[in-house]
């Protein structure tokens, strides 16, 4: 407590780099609470984007593995095709939360 007392100034600076670290640390947790979270019940496969067609179509290949999985974007999925088409071009890592269909191809709800 003495230090407080001797050095007013520091202590004015300590207290004040504390409450923006405090500060910043709440904003942030705030903004993730805001951020939309994946239904539980989606499967997640993490891969790169090689391949697109027509009708919101895209591939994706897992590395070590050889074969493509394509998915059809889901009906009111927030998934944007140039979004996707990017990350084709950049060959980005993607990650694809989706719903397995037992006919045909799994709906993609979540590219990113």
């Amino acid at each position: 407590m003495g230090l407080l007392v001797r050095f007013p100034r520091l202590a004015a600076w300590v207290v004040v780099l504390a409450l923006v670290g405090v500060g910043t640390l709440c904003a942030l947790q705030g903004l993730r609470a805001l951020e939309p979270e994946t239904p539980s019940h989606l499967d997640h496969m993490h891969g790169i984007v090689v391949a697109m067609q027509a009708g919101g179509r895209f591939a994706v290949r897992v590395p070590g593995h050889a074969k493509m999985v394509w998915f059809r974007i889901a009906q009111g999925a927030p998934i944007s095709l140039a979004h996707v088409q990017r990350h084709m071009q950049e060959h980005a890592p993607t990650d694809v939360f989706y719903l397995d269909q037992p006919q045909g191809m799994p709906l993609a709800w979540v590219a990113d």
